[in-house]
């Protein structure tokens, strides 16, 4: 799986910080799998070219989606 989470060591840096991937159990990669502009793999948005699925209702645009990103950053 692809993942903005997932550190070069193969440690997630997100949500489970400090522990390995866990891939299909993970809740980003769950909530991308909802999503008709995602990669098939992995927490990729083929609409807009980014790793990180924000979910459809803040994807309407490119202002939409890196808002709710930034709000996921805080």
């Amino acid at each position: 799986m692809k993942c903005k989470f997932l550190g070069s060591n193969g440690v997630c840096t997100g949500k489970y910080a400090g522990y390995g991937c866990i891939k299909s159990s993970c809740a980003s990669f769950k909530k991308a799998q909802n999503c008709e502009h995602r990669d098939p793999v992995g927490d990729y948005c083929m609409k807009y070219g980014r790793f990180g699925c924000v979910g459809r209702d803040s994807c309407k645009s490119i202002a939409d989606y890196l808002e709710a990103v930034a709000e996921e950053q805080a």
